[in-house]
């Protein structure tokens, strides 16, 4: 992927996180989130997938299970706490709000 869809997906994100964004910024900064992070694991970015999860989980994306379970092994892996803590309060939020369904119960 060229820097161009990234940066616009990045746009996208930004966008959907104000405090002012419509339903449709939302969506596109849900869908984004998620692309940036399929992008960072194609990669194998790993802190910057934890990272990108995050991302997701704030933007209220669905994040499928394998994904889940990448992230958890980069963080698992990973020397530094706050990547671990990064990953730990993303599906802390995500059981909050009740939607680990099947997803995040692969993972644990």
């Amino acid at each position: 992927m060229s820097r161009q869809p990234v940066r616009e997906m990045k746009r996208s994100l930004s966008a959907g996180f104000r405090p002012d964004a419509d339903t449709g910024q939302r969506h596109l900064a849900r869908d984004a989130a998620l692309s940036l992070l399929e992008s960072s694991i194609a990669f194998g970015h790993a802190r910057l997938a934890v990272i990108r999860l995050s991302m997701a989980v704030h933007a209220g994306a669905e994040v499928p299970g394998p994904m889940w379970s990448y992230c958890e092994q980069a963080a698992r892996h990973s020397q530094d706490r706050q990547l671990q803590a990064l990953w730990q309060s993303a599906a802390e939020r995500v059981q909050q709000r009740g939607l680990t369904g099947a997803a995040l119960a692969e993972v644990h």
